[in-house]
């Protein structure tokens, strides 16, 4: 044992493993750092790099203000869903809208459309049965339209994409969502069902088109409709823009009386309820009377039009109860049409401050650039 210590009591064989183990750690340590750089450096670089953040100012410049292609209703780079029971009128509704939208006249005798070239996409109905719903409502052509049978059985949206970009189709309605997913094994309990919906918002938005999507309610025993009472309320209603649902009147006030409300979202006004008078003949709609502190559309363009002479026979600007008095509407009808005139960029709008109470807003023409 003496033999292999020096004289100042070291032991040699010790010192030369420690030594050796040493010197094999670091060639290991290098040879794994040589490793992951090789491996770093071979990885591609994504092309989809994350923009640098930029002040909101210069992301307003390129707002685009909302264009309605069926009033109050509808609105390009939106994806809606319509929600009814069966036998609520749901699809006789989506047709009378492609007809009045493909040739730009109003919808249901009060909406105004702006003509776009429109695209039905029918799965739940066979297409003889389709054929003879057309033919009753005396709808001979307009728009186009693929059937279930003709290989649209299931929801793609690429095929989709593909048939918009190249057909130059601006509002798509899909009867129906429910149908197209349980095609595809989706149950509407299922988590997974937003994933389509959102890929179908995302499309809407990208393209700029509006697309308009049937779906089932979950019951029919209620006394109206509510988000709850959407089928998969729990995972559709944060995936699309508005929400529509329509339903046949519980306590009828004139023959065939439906009901179309707005359930709320982006765009639609939750405070829209329309008394809807349906036709047995020929399938067609006819907006009757509105919901409590409500005006008919046409009644609500009449008042947008004279608050856009009013402001420019007052280009320094009116303030809500100004504008209120002088065209003798409520408060909150003037609050309404001046708001649906800024999201379209028809007007303008500037804070002032009043004595100690709670600042409001001079209206004025956008032209004027106050």
């Amino acid at each position: 044992m003496m033999d292999q210590l020096f004289e100042y009591g070291f032991d040699i064989d010790k010192i030369q493993r420690e030594d050796n183990e040493k010197y094999e750690k670091s060639q290991k340590s290098k040879y794994l750092n040589h490793s992951k750089s090789k491996k770093i450096k071979d990885i591609p670089i994504s092309s989809n790099v994350p923009k640098v953040p930029k002040d909101i100012s210069f992301h307003l410049k390129n707002r685009k203000p909302i264009e309605w292609v069926v009033d109050s209703f509808g609105a390009k780079g939106a994806c809606l869903i319509l929600a009814g029971d069966k036998g609520s009128g749901k699809t006789s509704f989506l047709y009378r809208l492609a007809e009045a939208v493909s040739s730009g006249e109003k919808f249901m005798m009060e909406l105004e459309t702006i003509k776009k070239k429109v695209l039905v996409w029918q799965a739940d109905e066979s297409t003889n049965n389709a054929l003879n719903k057309l033919h009753r409502m005396d709808i001979k052509s307009g728009f186009d339209i693929v059937f279930k049978e003709d290989g649209w059985e299931q929801l793609n949206i690429k095929k989709l994409r593909e048939h918009v970009e190249v057909n130059k189709y601006e509002v798509v309605l899909i009867d129906s969502i429910s149908t197209l997913l349980a095609n595809r094994g989706i149950n509407f309990k299922d988590m997974e069902v937003a994933k389509p919906l959102y890929e179908l918002n995302d499309l809407a938005s990208e393209l700029n088109i509006l697309i308009i999507i049937n779906s089932h309610l979950n019951k029919e025993d209620r006394d109206e409709v509510n988000l709850n009472d959407l089928l998969g309320s729990g995972q559709i209603s944060s995936a699309v823009s508005d929400i529509w649902a329509i339903n046949k009147a519980r306590i009828p006030q004139f023959d065939d009386h439906f009901i179309v409300r707005c359930l709320g979202k982006r765009n639609c006004d939750d405070s829209i309820l329309w008394n809807l008078q349906g036709s047995y003949e020929d399938l067609s709609w006819q907006i009757k009377t509105v919901g409590d502190d409500d005006l008919l559309p046409s009644k609500k363009v009449e008042y947008r039009l004279r608050i856009l002479r009013l402001l420019n026979e007052n280009p320094r600007g009116l303030h809500l109860k100004e504008i209120s008095l002088k065209l003798g509407c409520s408060l909150k009808t003037a609050q309404r049409c001046t708001t649906q005139l800024i999201s379209q960029n028809e007007i303008g709008r500037k804070k002032r401050s009043s004595n100690g109470g709670r600042p409001y807003y001079l209206y004025f023409p956008l032209l004027l650039g106050h």
